[in-house]
């Protein structure tokens, strides 16, 4: 029997919602980052958007050159109320899910064709023979809280290179206030500065000009940006099967690196000069093994500190090869102290003693 059109018509009609679905509908919305394959779908989305042919999306870190290199890449997100844990706030686990996301895309923008290039270059090497693949895999991460972040709130992930020595590249993530912490200009992204004037002169702004909302002159700030809500630091590793790619081969293959001395050799894993820097210098010879409870603060903030950029921020030119790697040195310094971390995995001794019990979790 042939349905008639008043039957047709009555099956497309639209029923109003009822609060329960409504308010379900609403509630799913608002958890959408939790929904389970939405932190693949992430993933993916990044992916496409560091890819995209469309034009605002043609600039890529390489052709800013050296400039780019530990420049951060920012990303927008909101705490799910399902992320919250009994005490209100996001909880801790949660971080790493979005500093998943973080990472990947500074590592698209900064190294995708150096990625791409290095895979094809260690393929014709072997005479076109076995996989392509170049695999970027991580070796640890880690987190540092501050503040707490309550449900629906704003952040952003501020992603950047740290360091790499012959091994592992270290990429930090600051999960920092919204609207907090507004950068100079927009390097790869010219069309978000508001005017041509801002595009010309971005660099050029001081501290004091930059101060907003929220935003405290460096000058006059001790200890953690007030805006930081927490802090990660992740190591990646290139691997090839058993073939560990250097770092430096896959950032010069993305042009960001300048030319590199021929004296000059990057220093092992968890290996750096006891270069000391200007101004507030730390002692010739410092290195991890002197951090300790009391001087560690103090050590790390010298660490860290360096002269300011007062080139433009489009000028490659300004980043030569003893500018970059100063900037790696500083890096490096914390990176040292992080790596200090692995030999807890030699202090397990668990079948030399006694447990307290043995417990069981869902499901």
């Amino acid at each position: 029997m042939v349905p008639s059109i008043a039957s047709l018509l009555r099956l497309l009609e639209v029923r109003p919602l009822g609060f329960w679905k409504a308010l379900a509908i609403f509630f799913a919305l608002l958890n959408l980052k939790q929904f389970p394959f939405v932190w693949h779908l992430r993933i993916i989305s990044g992916f496409l958007q560091h890819t995209s042919w469309t034009p605002k999306r043609r600039a890529t870190a390489p052709s800013a050159g050296p400039s780019a290199l530990f420049r951060p890449v920012i990303l927008k997100s909101r705490v799910a109320p399902l992320e919250c844990d009994y005490n209100l706030h996001k909880s801790n686990s949660t971080y790493f899910a979005d500093f998943d996301i973080g990472r990947m895309h500074l590592l698209m923008c900064l190294c995708r064709s150096g990625i791409v290039r290095t895979g094809l270059d260690l393929w014709e090497a072997d005479g076109k023979r076995g996989s392509k693949g170049l695999w970027i895999m991580m070796g640890g991460v880690s987190m540092n809280f501050r503040r707490e972040i309550k449900p629906l709130h704003k952040f952003e992930m501020w992603n950047q290179i740290l360091a790499w020595d012959r091994k592992w590249i270290y990429v930090v993530t600051y999960f920092v206030e919204k609207g907090g912490v507004k950068p100079k200009g927009w390097l790869l992204q010219p069309w978000r500065n508001k005017d041509r004037k801002q595009t010309q002169t971005a660099s050029a702004l001081t501290e004091k000009n930059n101060v907003g909302d929220g935003e405290v002159k460096k000058e006059e700030r001790t200890g953690a940006h007030p805006a930081v809500f927490a802090t990660g630091i992740a190591k990646y590793v290139a691997k090839r099967g058993r073939l560990t790619i250097p770092p430096e081969k896959i950032l010069q293959n993305s042009a960001l690196l300048p030319q590199k001395p021929e004296d000059h050799d990057t220093p092992p894993v968890s290996e750096t000069p006891a270069v000391p820097l200007e101004g507030d210098q730390l002692p010739v010879g410092t290195t991890f093994q002197d951090l300790t409870s009391n001087n560690a603060e103090s050590l790390i903030d010298v660490a860290l500190k360096g002269a300011e950029a007062t080139k433009e921020v489009g000028d490659s030119t300004a980043w030569d090869w003893e500018r970059v790697e100063r900037e790696r040195q500083k890096g490096m310094r914390i990176a040292e102290a992080w790596n200090m971390t692995e030999k807890l995995g030699e202090g397990f001794d668990g079948d030399e003693g006694m447990a307290l019990g043995k417990y069981y979790d869902f499901p």
